[in-house]
């Protein structure tokens, strides 16, 4: 048997890895490390020719920080230690830890949902309405689907189900919050896969006082951002420290984030849904979240009939279109057709009735033809051609106009100087 068959037996044989490098031990040591470093080639010489290797002094490296490529363990001086791949050596410092190296990002899984098209996993979603308008009991069907494994509104496919969801409503009393669970069918669920917490509950709790181990692969649904808010909702310095903390409960393991938030009164009159008018406050708060559905009652003189209709406002890693749902007596939400951008936003809001008088368009057209006249003006001559709009119709017609430009901006500069 010549040297090298000896070595390859001597390697078969052995009983454990190198403490460096993981690869097997000849007479308790390394044959194969890096061929550039000089204590193991020269052991490997050392071998060869029958002479016993240099001592060497055991190494930890169960600290040492991983390779910046492939992810296996450094040596102290920063080096991969894995064998035969040390092309990709290269000069290490201790600053590069504080970004993602090149094996963390070869090994990022991709963007991931846990209801296919609507929540997607490790990340934080919005969903912001007006008071009033179903955000609490789409919120509950959403926490029905992640329980149950059910399409969300019969139409969204659950992906994968979270080991639980956190629902956290300090905005409602446990007899009206457990009214709701029981119509949708959630109370089998409760203390298993599912745990609430109201405003009935004693004390206080804060995000920062969910642990980690609660947080583990949880849906968090907060019923609503602002009762969390530490501050003013406007400040963004405030909304920047109430990130931070919904970020926490990311990297503590929650599977996702789901965030209500109320929008201004005046989104109920707005003709379409922006992330601008859906999300009150400071922009911070729009920036920080993944995604934002909005939504508002269609026909907010029914609100037990109304449909609602949802939009993604803020769509990152994936596109939808809008779509609408009805309620049912279980508090049950169902899609009224396939989503898209058939799907349209009604005109028929508070302040804004339909055009049942036909007077529409020459309403439209009064506005647009004194661009100079006040609001209150502007309400007198309507008045006068025998025309009934509210003052709210025609403050928001009058908006609008300015900002398309239809009226070339003396609107505009007479809103301002209002």
């Amino acid at each position: 048997m010549d040297v090298d068959e000896q070595i390859e037996h001597s390697l078969a044989e052995a009983a454990e890895p190198c403490y460096l490098c993981g690869g097997p031990l000849v007479e308790g040591n390394c044959i194969a490390y890096h061929w550039n470093d000089s204590i193991h080639l020269e052991n490997r010489e050392k071998i060869k020719t029958g002479l016993p290797p240099l001592p060497m002094e055991p190494l930890d490296i169960s600290a040492q920080t991983p390779c910046w490529v492939c992810g296996a363990p450094t040596d102290p001086e920063g080096r991969c230690t894995r064998v035969n791949e040390f092309f990709h050596d290269g000069p290490y410092s201790s600053w590069m830890n504080l970004f993602h190296s090149q094996y963390e990002m070869k090994t990022a899984p991709p963007a991931s949902f846990l209801i296919e098209g609507f929540l997607q996993q490790d990340a934080i979603t919005a969903l912001a309405a007006p008071v009033g308008q179903r955000k609490s009991l789409i919120s509950l069907n959403v926490a029905h689907a992640l329980c149950t494994g059910e399409h969300l509104f019969d139409y969204f496919k659950v992906s994968r189900k979270p080991s639980h969801v956190l629902y956290l409503c300090p905005e409602m009393g446990l007899r009206s919050f457990n009214e709701r669970v029981r119509k949708i069918g959630l109370l089998p669920y409760v203390g298993k896969t599912l745990f609430c917490r109201t405003m009935s509950a004693e004390g206080t709790l804060n995000l920062d006082g969910l642990p980690a181990k609660a947080l583990t692969d949880a849906v968090v649904i907060i019923d609503t951002a602002v009762r969390y808010l530490k501050g003013d909702e406007d400040s963004s310095e405030h909304m920047r420290v109430f990130a931070e903390e919904v970020f926490r409960l990311m990297r503590d393991g929650a599977a996702s984030v789901l965030l209500l938030h109320h929008s201004a009164k005046s989104t109920k009159d707005a003709s379409e849904l922006t992330l601008e008018n859906a999300m009150r406050g400071s922009g911070e708060l729009g920036a920080f979240v993944s995604s934002c559905w909005a939504t508002r009652l269609q026909d907010p003189s029914e609100p037990y009939r109304s449909a609602s209709y949802l939009v993604n406002v803020k769509q990152r890693d994936f596109e939808s279109s809008p779509f609408q749902v009805t309620s049912g007596p279980d508090c049950r939400l169902h899609i009224v057709d396939k989503p898209g951008d058939h799907v349209r936003l009604s005109s028929k809001n508070v302040g804004a009735p339909a055009d049942t008088d036909g007077n529409e368009e020459t309403a439209l057209q009064a506005i647009k033809d004194n661009p100079k006249l006040s609001q209150r003006d502007l309400e007198n001559l309507l008045k006068g051609m025998g025309i009934k709009r509210s003052k709210t119709w025609v403050g928001n017609k009058r908006r609008e106009l300015s900002q398309t430009g239809v009226t070339h901006g003396e609107i505009g500069n007479h809103l301002k100087k209002e």
